[in-house]
């Protein structure tokens, strides 16, 4: 549970009977006031080159990506990168009789949280949040003669 989205009103107009038409617009939040989660990787490599004749050289070589095996949580606000006021429905008063799943939060906020749910190597823009997949090793030799 990344985000706690009853902290948040929808941005429009909001009667019981939701949003007024045409009054959708921007909050007044400022840029960058919502931080994703963290990358954090580790990668390790280790060389050693060996001469066997004069022309003949062996490289033996180690790698380690993502060492420590450290989740990297893609962004919450996937897709494009936007976030949707009522994923899990919009407080209409609080009421026990309301439509929506969430009691005692504010009319015109939004329920529950907004969670983690995909790590960045399977998530919507991927070429964007970079790896984050889970530890991989390779082991090599190449021969130069």
């Amino acid at each position: 549970n990344f985000l706690d989205l009853t902290s948040f009103a929808v941005p429009c107009t909001f009667t019981a009977k939701g949003c007024v038409p045409g009054t959708r617009h921007f909050g007044n939040l400022g840029r960058n006031s919502l931080v994703g989660p963290p990358f954090r990787q580790l990668d390790f490599s280790i060389f050693k080159n060996t001469s066997i004749t004069e022309r003949l050289k062996l490289e033996l070589r180690f790698e380690a990506y993502n060492l420590f095996n450290h989740p990297n949580f893609a962004s919450p606000l996937w897709p494009n990168f936007l976030s949707d006021a009522g994923p899990n429905g919009i407080s209409i008063g609080g009421g026990p009789n309301q439509p929506t799943a969430c009691t005692g939060v504010p009319a015109g906020h939004s329920c529950g949280s907004l969670p983690l749910t995909v790590t960045a190597d399977v998530g919507v823009g991927y070429p964007v949040l970079g790896g984050g997949g889970p530890r991989s090793l390779q082991i090599a030799a190449k021969f130069t003669f």
